[in-house]
């Protein structure tokens, strides 16, 4: 597909968000949920799955730039009509491309974005997978947003590869996602289970959550609950879904507003 092409579907908004729940153990309520784009809008009607587009906008920094910011602004704009219409105070977590964080009007980018829709800016999350490299600029510009605006940041894909402990010192980040692959294996393995423990113990030990992703039975939802994890996702607990899914989802599970 041509670079012209991919620009093209993003300024004309033809991208299809999904979300997936986040529950909170403990209270049993979901008030936060993860965008994603998971289609595009063909010129016939027809939906193309994101991920190739995704690979080619990654590799070219002024699509990324397009992209990341028409995602950003979209998902707070559906985020704030949602609330609004159910309600409730919902936060909303999304992947952060490390070209965007890195790019000089990355923060105001942000603080525009939140200005323009009215949302809190601790009502918005960002993840950034820690499989992946930011430079200086990108480390202070997320830390920017964190310390002086209140936006939250979690490391996700935690445990995979080689941990990335010095972005773990370098980002304040307030919360780990532990990689899936991790649940895969609990309860059935003990040496995993030990492992998952561990990684709790740890994140509680330096101030951050846990949230463990692929939960996909009610053994293994037990298992992160009983340890202490404040949050988790997978299958067992929601699917990814469209956003009028997730609108009938938060109306079932989320707390309203004016409740702590």
């Amino acid at each position: 597909m041509e670079l012209g092409t991919i620009s093209d579907m993003i300024l004309q908004n033809t991208m299809v968000l999904n979300a997936q729940p986040k529950w909170t153990f403990g209270k049993n309520t979901c008030n936060t949920y993860e965008v994603f784009a998971a289609y595009f809008k063909a010129a016939d009607g027809n939906l193309i799955p994101s991920w190739p587009i995704l690979e080619i906008i990654e590799k070219d920094e002024a699509l990324t730039m397009l992209f990341s910011i028409s995602l950003l602004r979209e998902a707070v704009r559906k985020t704030v009509e949602i609330s609004n219409r159910v309600s409730t105070n919902l936060t909303l977590s999304l992947n952060l491309l490390p070209k965007f964080a890195e790019s000089p009007n990355f923060v105001d980018q942000v603080k525009t974005c939140l200005h323009d829709y009215g949302l809190e800016a601790k009502r918005l999350q960002f993840e950034v997978s820690e499989l992946q490299d930011l430079n200086e600029t990108g480390c202070e510009n997320l830390n920017i947003i964190h310390d002086e605006l209140g936006v939250a940041l979690v490391m996700g894909n935690f445990g995979t590869r080689h941990t990335n402990m010095p972005l773990l010192r370098q980002v304040h980040f307030d919360g780990l996602e532990l990689d899936r692959s991790y649940a895969a294996h609990i309860p059935e393995d003990e040496l995993t289970c030990k492992i998952a423990i561990a990684i709790q113990h740890m994140a509680h030990t330096i101030d951050m959550f846990l949230c463990a992703k692929g939960i996909d039975s009610q053994d293994q939802f037990e298992f992160f609950e009983e340890i202490g994890t404040f949050k988790g996702q997978g299958s067992l607990i929601g699917n990814p879904m469209t956003m009028e899914e997730m609108e009938n989802y938060v109306k079932l599970y989320a707390l309203p507003k004016g409740h702590k």
